[in-house]
């Protein structure tokens, strides 16, 4: 009971409270490290954004303004896909790999990269693709043999 309020506590106080529910065949954590590792169907669910993988590992730091432990990063590994609602927009992605640094705002998702922008029909795919919140910057890499896709919706004013 005690390792759960701390799970709370890690991953629960960042930088405003949200409810998170991790679910996973099996956990386990290393305090020397600063790391909570959750294995095998891993199911998270943070607000209103969602996260299915085969591993999560989850760094930790201690908040030096409330003296607890928060979560700093979440990398998610194997078949990955999320969905992150924001006010103006829903995101649905996927990947291989997706690394989200908490401080920095920023998701980089790794090995054949998807994002969804749901409201604003826009669809990305590359090898890499980089999102900063802070900044509202995107960035995509591709490789020599597949290139970065970009696809959106746009008003056409011919035939008028």
């Amino acid at each position: 009971m005690r390792f759960l309020i701390l799970l709370f506590l890690i991953i629960g106080l960042n930088a405003k409270e949200i409810d998170v529910d991790i679910q996973a065949n099996s956990f386990q954590a290393d305090q020397t490290k600063n790391i909570i590792i959750f294995t095998g169907n891993v199911s998270m669910v943070k607000g209103e954004d969602t996260l299915v993988c085969k591993e999560l590992t989850v760094h930790t730091k201690l908040d030096s303004d409330t003296n607890q432990t928060v979560a700093k990063q979440y990398i998610a590994i194997g078949n990955v896909s999320f969905t992150i609602k924001r006010p103006d927009t829903l995101l649905i992605g996927n990947g291989d790999k997706v690394n989200y640094d908490i401080d920095k705002q920023m998701y980089i998702i790794t090995g054949n990269a998807y994002l969804e922008d749901k409201n604003g029909s826009k669809t990305l795919r590359g090898e890499k693709i980089y999102i900063n919140e802070a900044t509202g910057n995107t960035k995509i890499d591709g490789k020599k043999n597949k290139p970065v896709k970009f696809k959106f919706k746009m008003q056409s004013k011919e035939g008028k």
